[in-house]
């Protein structure tokens, strides 16, 4: 009895999870839009991978390939960075600013990048390479890729395009598979960046959203434990939102149907517990408020999909778990 008791109260708990994480995630893409910070990790990442840190030699050169500049608005600025430093780091670096950012990509695919890089190689920047009907235009192949390597300073981009060469053979497109790889390998540690960064703005707008809401996971933990009749209800609404096709799916039906669980949130009526007997307020009450926000927004960083798979979980192991109950030891 008591493993089922505390299986609904799981169930309920990752519902109202849910729920806030979905709010939370609405309010991060909103902020997403306003700052634009995906491009500007790119962008960041693309100077430090071609090491070009001022972006006015291989990184301008790139963003200006034909390839790459379909892929935005505007034109690529270079000039317009400035010293920033990282919240999350500490550390001071050049960033392109948020008014900025609206002319640079969020997204450049790992072969358009193989491709201007090995092109911008052999015939250098746009308006470089000559042309006339009597130009006579580098041709991209293997041999020509050798010799522009032999040309080039020692640095991050020779090492990488000579590693390629290496190993190719005589097949160009395993050279541009290789660049491919090392684009990507970056584009892992730009994407940590992007990541890290939400994960702590998710746990500042969740540590908002459920002060704002009252969100104490230790209230709503201890209703549940408490009242059977909220955890039928939490239960129900679990049911019919697993048989949904995601988080997304069932928002609506789980937004307008919360209010009929009525889980213990929100400041209407105000919370009584955080009051003394003879008036003023219950220190030791406020502060297990605010560690219960403060559970409620490290589970908002987990996301909204962690929280929908966790709901599914449940209910699987409930689903079987009631059976066996109903049959008893001895069946």
């Amino acid at each position: 009895m008591f493993g089922s008791v505390v299986l609904d109260v799981a169930v309920g708990l990752s519902l109202l999870f849910l729920f806030v994480s979905l709010i939370c995630s609405a309010i991060r893409e909103a902020i997403e839009t306003v700052l634009n910070s995906r491009a500007a990790d790119l962008e960041h990442g693309v100077r430090e991978l071609l090491d070009d840190p001022t972006g006015q030699g291989a990184a301008a050169a790139l963003y200006a390939h034909p390839l790459i500049f379909s892929l935005r608005e505007g034109h690529y600025a270079p000039d317009r960075l400035r010293p920033a430093r990282s919240l999350l780091t500490g550390i001071t670096s050049l960033r392109m600013p948020m008014r900025a950012r609206g002319s640079l990509p969020a997204y450049i695919p790992a072969a358009s990048f193989a491709r201007a890089f090995l092109d911008l190689t052999v015939r250098g920047p746009l308006g470089a390479a000559p042309s006339g009907p009597e130009a006579a235009v580098p041709v991209l192949s293997i041999e020509s890729l050798q010799a522009t390597a032999r040309d080039l300073p020692d640095g991050r981009t020779r090492r990488v395009l000579l590693s390629a060469l290496d190993t190719a053979g005589d097949d160009l497109l395993a050279v541009q598979r290789h660049v491919e790889a090392w684009f990507n390998a970056c584009m892992d540690r730009v994407s940590g960046w992007y990541k890290r960064r939400t994960q702590a703005i998710l746990f500042l707008v969740g540590f908002l959203a459920a002060g704002a809401m009252n969100v104490d996971a230790f209230s709503v933990g201890r209703a549940l434990l408490q009242d059977k009749a909220l955890r039928d209800g939490a239960v129900a609404q679990a049911a019919l939102l697993a048989q949904s096709a995601g988080p997304d799916a069932g928002f609506a039906a789980l937004q307008r149907d919360l209010d009929a669980i009525q889980f213990p949130t929100g400041w209407e009526p105000p919370p009584q517990r955080l009051r003394l007997p003879g008036g003023g307020l219950d220190a030791g009450q406020v502060l297990q408020m605010l560690v219960g926000w403060l559970v409620t927004a490290f589970a908002v960083m987990l996301g909204a999909p962690f929280w929908f798979d966790m709901l599914n979980r449940f209910m699987v192991v409930r689903s079987a778990v009631k059976p066996l109950r109903r049959r008893g030891p001895d069946a």
